[in-house]
């Protein structure tokens, strides 16, 4: 694999946006879910600004072709039914509401919502199986976490375990039942501080508690690889204040975690939330957007360190590729997406899309993730 020495002047080289591949179009029906194709999956917005409205964006870009599916909500986190790949249920971040896609007939087939008092972080997930979603709620008066478990053909509550702390966002299961979840709060009097809290859900009890040694960090996003390394996104905790960083924070090898705090130049710029992470396993690199700098960053797994950094209008969600050569990155202010390489981390000119309406905060690749959840029912 290329590597390149990074010099302070070569960190911080700004992407502009501008249209240089081809405008997606509406998509005829000729074999549009393949998935042996790159099919991308985000929140969306359209129209104008005195009517917006919000949908689910499917974009398949072999084909450079769309569907737009209108929902009630701009969907924030985005789960694919491991029983059934045209099954996707999206949450509202913050909100009461949810509901499922049938990708088909691209339409909304159920409206959801959470219990009174309650409101969805934006995120939850599937049991393996598929016959629980577990839903990362707040309290709405006290901001205390819930996991409401509930049944995925009803949506019916089948048990509520406390996530142990406030404000839950994120979460992550794992293959061995474990359930992580990060609590972006902090109470006044301390008692309740970020943290990723990760339970065993055959038992409810604490496996394990991961704080973070810098105060300001809230914890938010995180991703955790199938060898165990983990990177956590955080946000600052006071929003209000727009001189201070997001950061990152990288675990390998179980050993302790550290947030990065070098170098220098690229720590100051990455100002507000770091937001969406992608993970290429093979090479040990992880890839952050940080949307309010206007910036990506990409960073080594297993020597905690910054590889590239530059500047980028307003990216936001972060994937892989089928073939796991690019990341790809939805980003700007008129929506597009762009590849970008694995090998020298610069955008691929060919591959840039725009508009593509994609306005939420994350990016799933469809056929990517079929290969996790259902490796035997892919082409079923």
């Amino acid at each position: 694999m290329t590597r390149h020495n990074i010099s302070r002047r070569n960190f911080l080289k700004s992407i502009p946006v501008y249209a240089i591949g081809s405008s997606l179009v509406s998509c005829t029906h000729r074999n549009f879910f393949n998935p042996d194709e790159d099919i991308f999956l985000s929140g969306g917005s359209f129209g104008d600004k005195a009517a917006i409205k919000n949908a689910l964006v499917i974009i398949n870009i072999a084909q450079q072709k769309k569907k737009v599916v209108e929902t009630p909500f701009l969907p924030h986190g985005i789960n694919i039914n491991p029983t059934n790949k045209y099954s996707i249920f999206c949450f509202e971040k913050n909100g009461r509401y949810a509901c499922e896609i049938d990708l088909k007939t691209q339409s909304v087939v159920r409206t959801l919502h959470s219990e009174d008092n309650q409101l969805f972080s934006g995120h939850a997930c599937f049991s393996r199986n598929g016959k629980f979603i577990y839903c990362i709620e707040s309290n709405k008066d006290n901001l205390q976490g819930n996991i409401t478990v509930r049944d995925s053909k009803t949506f019916e509550v089948t048990q509520q375990l406390p996530t142990l702390g406030l404000s839950p966002h994120h979460c992550h299961l794992s293959k061995e039942e474990l359930l992580t979840i990060s609590n972006t709060g902090k109470s006044e009097s301390g008692f309740h501080q970020p943290s990723l809290v990760s339970l065993d859900l055959k038992t409810a009890k604490l496996v394990e508690r991961i704080k973070l040694n810098e105060e300001n960090l809230n914890c938010g996003h995180f991703r955790i690889t199938n060898n165990n390394d983990l990177i956590i996104t955080s946000a600052p905790i006071d929003i209000n204040d727009k001189t201070l960083s997001g950061g990152v924070s990288i675990r390998h090898n179980n050993k302790p975690i550290t947030t990065m705090t070098e170098p220098d130049v690229v720590i100051k710029r990455m100002t507000g939330e770091a937001l969406s992470i992608e993970v290429n396993e093979q090479f040990s690199i992880a890839a952050v957007t940080h949307p309010e700098a206007n910036l990506i960053t990409f960073w080594s797994i297993k020597d905690k360190k910054i590889i590239k950094a530059y500047g980028f209008e307003n990216p936001r969600g972060i994937s892989l590729t089928l073939d796991k050569k690019y990341f790809m990155i939805s980003y700007g202010h008129r929506p597009a997406m762009v590849k970008i390489s694995i090998e020298d981390f610069t955008p691929l000119p060919d591959s840039l899309v725009q508009p593509t309406l994609s306005t939420g905060e994350h990016i799933i690749n469809w056929s990517l993730t079929l290969r996790d959840i259902m490796p035997k029912q892919v082409y079923s």
